[in-house]
């Protein structure tokens, strides 16, 4: 819905006047893309209709007393009712005829009208050129941005204009990602009493690079008030890359695997564990390799922007024997010198690891002895060998804790004993993609704190459940003491249950980007054969920039617990 006041379903966006004082002249478009109870998505037009300029400043007021709470594309503040909305690095140069955009999330309480007049340096916004403009229209900006090498799109990324409010047209092709959670289905979506339906679930969705529509992020509760029980980790639109990434399409490697493979190299992956990450600016430090809990200290070397989505499930027995899971990265990082931009944007079914098995975590001891369990799926997994692979608790965990073994935990000065609240995942890979004069390295983690599962043979399916130790003997630590307080023998999939993977630390971990050919390469689902023409099977994917050295991404440790939430998730 395009709104600029609170009326429902208008269709249009509203370009806004005020009385004409100067040069340059300006129009501004202000288009409220979704709006829900208290809160509200809105992207912000600027046209330049005078002069050329070199930078720019937007100043509204609000009537009503909504709040910009966070911005992608430009940088906001607010004092009272005014709003100043300042250019970001790669987007301040407006040409005559030339526009730019940027988006916000913000809060409102009431009601939501549009603002009435818009400001540019000063300059009240008619959408009429003041007068005697010095140059005529031209065709781009006077000067070449540094960031990002493609500047982002002034329309909508691509996706579904009706997410979140309508299932997807009868005639659109559906990906099997999307069948899953068109129906009720414990792999897709199984919405327990009071949850929100299965219809209303599959209204977020949107297109993928195929066409077809898929899965997509949204959020915990829906706005009608009802909560779906899992969630996708952060909302994408705050991105600087969301411009030009869109909503992410959950499930759409494996589609092209689906597609082009042999059923026994099938892979489907469960709705619940499809995770988006999304950090802007985040520093990288010189001479940091990740081997240390915190950052060090020292000097920063590159901001990046970081989009990602990866499937990590820690509900199911899956990953004891299954190594590869879908990677969806967008990720920039511009030199601090203002020098080298290197941009990846790529898909890929990337391995954790060994196929069929998995190495024990930090309890009992980080990369033991190798577990082999059972056949991987796909039967023809590729494994990944560089990196320690999935490490996942296991009944040696149990037995460290009975015999009250200490580990070093850098919250603490001294060695603490393990209990039961460190019975965590992490998950390692370090995986290169060659060919064609392309050279790129990606090593990431993805560390759960609170699965709610850990690896047990004498359990049906191999699956244990943790909160279950929270009742024995075994020392449990912060997070039994919550299940121990919320209630005796709580079940694994209570939403009182702590365990229930939602506190996890994500990584992009280390990052380089060589590449002296095309910036649009295809590879496999694996990020195999690269070539720079297209082949049966292959995926499109995107590397600009030729780094002189490794640089390590530290992304960001979250909780995204909320009321409703629980296993599997």
């Amino acid at each position: 819905m395009t709104v600029a006041a609170v009326i429902a379903a208008s269709g249009t966006a509203v370009m806004l006047a005020g009385p004409a004082v100067a040069a340059p002249g300006c129009g501004v478009t202000y288009t409220v893309g979704s709006q829900w109870q208290g809160g509200f998505t809105a992207t912000v037009t600027v046209t330049n209709v005078g002069d050329p300029i070199s930078s720019w400043t937007l100043t509204w007021s609000y009537d009503a007393g909504q709040r910009v709470t966070q911005a992608w594309n430009s940088t906001v503040s607010q004092s009272g009712s005014q709003v100043t909305a300042r250019n970001a690095s790669y987007n301040g140069s407006i040409a005559t005829g030339a526009s730019t955009s940027f988006g916000f999330n913000g809060s409102w309480t009431g009601s939501n009208p549009a603002p009435s007049s818009f400001a540019v340096n000063g300059t009240t916004c008619t959408g009429q050129p003041g007068p005697n403009p010095t140059t005529g229209p031209t065709t781009g900006p006077t000067t070449q941005p540094t960031s990002p090498p493609t500047p982002p799109p002034t329309s909508a990324p691509p996706g579904n204009p009706t997410w979140g409010t309508a299932p997807p047209p009868a005639s659109a092709v559906r990906s099997r990602a999307y069948e899953l959670i068109a129906t009720a289905n414990e792999k897709g979506y199984l919405p327990r009493s009071g949850e929100c339906s299965v219809e209303i679930h599959s209204r977020y969705w949107t297109y993928g690079p195929d066409g077809k529509v898929y899965p997509t992020w949204h959020p915990n509760r829906d706005p009608s008030g009802c909560n779906f029980g899992h969630e996708h980790g952060d909302d994408p639109r705050p991105s600087d890359l969301y411009a030009t990434a869109g909503w992410p399409a959950f499930g759409y490697t494996s589609e092209v695997m689906m597609s082009n493979m042999p059923e026994h190299s099938h892979r489907h992956e469960d709705h619940v564990g499809h995770k988006v990450l999304t950090v802007n600016n985040v520093n990288v430090i010189q001479g940091d390799n990740g081997t240390s809990f915190f950052p060090p200290q020292g000097t920063t070397i590159a901001t990046c922007d970081v989009l990602l989505k990866f499937h990590q499930g820690t509900h199911s027995p899956d990953a004891f024997t299954n190594n590869i899971h879908e990677l969806l990265l967008n990720q920039r990082c511009a030199a601090s010198n203002g020098g080298q931009v290197s941009e990846a944007r790529f898909s890929a079914l990337i391995p954790l690891g060994r196929a069929g098995g998995f190495s024990p975590s930090e309890c009992p001891g980080f990369g033991g002895a190798f577990i082999n369990v059972g056949p991987a799926v796909p039967a023809d997994s590729p494994s990944e060998t560089r990196s320690l692979g999935r490490l996942i608790t296991e009944p040696g965990c149990v037995q460290a804790i009975r015999e009250g073994r200490t580990h070093y935990d850098p919250l603490y000065p001294n060695p603490v004993p393990f209990t039961v609240s460190d019975m965590d995942d992490f998950w390692f890979s370090d995986f290169q993609i060659t060919g064609s004069g392309l050279n790129v390295r990606v090593a990431p983690l993805f560390y759960v704190v609170n699965p709610s599962r850990y690896y047990d043979p004498a359990k049906p399916n191999n699956l244990g459940r943790i909160v279950e130790l929270c009742y024995t003997n075994l020392a449990g630590g912060d997070y039994c003491n919550q299940a121990r307080q919320a209630g005796q023998n709580l079940a694994w999939d209570d939403p009182r249950s702590p365990f229930k993977g939602t506190l996890r630390e994500f990584r992009p971990g280390t990052f380089s980007v060589q590449n002296s050919g095309s910036t649009t390469v295809y590879t496999d689902v694996y990020g195999r054969n690269a070539s720079s023409t297209p082949f049966t099977g292959s995926i499109r994917q995107y590397f600009s920039g030729n780094q002189s050295s490794t640089m390590y991404v530290r992304g960001a440790t979250r909780d995204y617990a909320a009321n409703g939430v629980h296993a599997p998730n």
